[in-house]
């Protein structure tokens, strides 16, 4: 049987008190008070290292990091290795996972200082969580509905957790699918939508994607199944065609760098087309020739729905 944390030594707080000052919707961090994230914890990892696959070790080390926290002094202790100290369990009952270190556990005074790695725990936010953020409250609570039944191992886990995967469609995506605010399960979304079970990466085509919603808007364009095959196919013919243009002159700059408005785009770009350094002249004409093929791809799909 497991020990409990004894009432002096157990973390206050709990989801809702781990959020962001000042949220008033669920945080991907902290969606509720059965899990939290902690994906992005310790921060010397191999890029492939997920907790969940090592969750005996994992769960026996963030005990241990609890009950020794209260009886450490006050000092920096500089993270080794692949593990972190401050990190452990929120609450009593072993569901919440985070820094112990954190402002929200303990009266507001931030102590992430402590591990001695400088600004990287204060600043970091993961790519997904920005996107997150962004959407409306409802939005929010339509996604969560496919964490349901998830704990804080398998809810921080890629393999397990199919929001961080689909939280790269970006904001004008994921608004769009949860227009109608009926929550699915895991299951039971991807048979409604099975469109996004493409393994084609989503932060390379969320332009491609976006585009083409947005052109066919109120036309009750449904990503399904046959969607999913024209796609993949109009992304491949796509990315050829641009590969085989010739490179515009001009000064080089790293693509995800340019002074392009639309950074979608320029994530097609570099993530699926595989260009790191292009010119500005470029990236303009790339677009160009791009939103063409797309208006033409969206009019072929709309004609075939209508007839």
């Amino acid at each position: 049987m497991e020990p409990r944390l004894k009432d002096s030594l157990a973390p206050t707080g709990d989801a809702a008190a781990y959020r962001p000052k000042g949220a008033v919707c669920p945080s991907l961090c902290a969606p509720d008070r059965d899990k939290t994230c902690f994906a992005c914890c310790p921060p010397i990892r191999p890029a492939s290292y997920e907790h969940v696959d090592h969750r005996a070790a994992v769960a026996r080390m963030l005990r241990e990091n609890t009950l020794s926290f209260r009886t450490r002094g006050d000092g920096v202790s500089p993270i080794r290795g692949f593990s972190c100290w401050a990190l452990g369990f929120l609450d009593s009952g072993y569901r919440l996972v985070g820094c112990l270190l954190h402002p929200a556990q303990n009266q507001g005074l931030d102590l992430r200082h402590r591990v001695d790695f400088g600004e990287k725990c204060r600043r970091e936010t993961c790519p997904e969580a920005k996107v997150f953020d962004g959407l409306t409250p409802e939005a929010k609570r339509y996604w969560l509905c496919l964490a349901k039944g998830l704990d804080a191992f398998t809810y921080s886990s890629r393999k397990h957790n199919p929001l961080f995967n689909l939280l790269g469609w970006g904001r004008e995506v994921l608004e769009w699918a949860a227009r109608n605010g009926q929550c699915f399960s895991r299951h039971d979304f991807f048979k409604v939508y099975p469109f996004f079970r493409t393994t084609l990466n989503p932060w390379g085509h969320a332009y491609l994607f976006s585009h083409i919603l947005l052109t066919s808007r109120g036309c009750g364009l449904t990503p399904s199944e046959y969607f999913r095959g024209r796609f993949e196919r109009f992304s491949r013919d796509l990315i050829r065609m641009l590969k085989e243009i010739p490179v515009c002159s001009g000064q080089t700059a790293y693509t995800h760098l340019l002074p392009l408005d639309d950074h979608a785009f320029l994530d097609f770009l570099r993530l699926s087309c595989g260009f790191k350094r292009m010119s500005l002249s470029t990236a303009v004409c790339m677009k160009a020739k791009t939103d063409l093929e797309l208006e033409g791809f969206t009019q072929v799909l709309l004609r075939r729905r209508i007839s």
